[in-house]
């Protein structure tokens, strides 16, 4: 979910910055051009992991401020296809779930990719897995997955977007400079309390069995 991204910058250090530590001033000038940011084909940026090497400091005529190059190891959020994680349902609609992993929330499943057979109830706006009871006289269970649950899903893709720098917020939501696809249909894969309950019935029995 997490890696580790090599990269190389060169970053201004203001004058009234010259005589502090350099590289606390260069970790943070990184941070903020790139924290939370997304870098098509690279993913998330969370936060600089270490400066590897910084070189010469130089100023350009006519300039105060000091710049220097740097190579420097960042912190990057791109879950990996086919990867599994644990996120939260934040809205349902009849298109499908959007998750959020807190920091991220452009995580979608689609309708087509719930566990099957699967139900769209219009009057909550909220999916369930119609699960087939092992009594044939007994309806099927409901198992819903509304807003609030935590969730298992795979990731199928990661798509990146580009996108224009003037963005208003509601512009940026609607762009999606970066999404990922999930799935949810699979042994394990939906809500984690449905395989909670399942592992704690199996741990019964075998605690019976002995």
């Amino acid at each position: 979910m997490f890696v580790l991204s090599l990269l190389r910058d060169t970053v201004a250090i203001k004058p009234h910055e010259m005589g502090k530590d350099q590289m606390t001033v260069l970790k943070r000038r990184l941070n903020e051009r790139l924290s939370n940011k997304v870098v098509p084909e690279l993913g998330l940026c969370i936060c600089v992991y270490d400066v590897t090497e910084a070189g010469v400091t130089f100023i350009l005529p006519g300039e105060g401020a000091g710049r220097v190059s740097v190579s420097f190891r960042l912190v990057v959020f791109r879950p990996f296809v086919d990867e599994v994680i644990e996120a939260k349902v934040v809205a349902s609609s009849r298109a499908g779930l959007t998750l959020s992993v807190q920091f991220f929330e452009d995580i979608f499943v689609p309708a087509a990719r719930l566990p099957e057979p699967h139900v769209f109830e219009d009057d909550g706006q909220i999916w369930y897995w119609e699960y087939a009871s092992e009594e044939e006289s007994e309806p099927p269970a409901k198992l819903y997955m509304d807003p609030g649950k935590v969730v298992r899903f795979k990731v199928v893709e990661v798509i990146f977007r580009d996108t224009k720098p003037d963005l208003t917020i509601e512009e940026n939501r609607r762009e999606k400079s970066m999404e990922i696809i999930g799935t949810m249909a699979g042994t394990g894969l939906g809500c984690i309390g449905w395989w909670n309950q399942v592992e704690e019935a199996d741990e019964v029995l075998d605690d019976s069995e002995e």
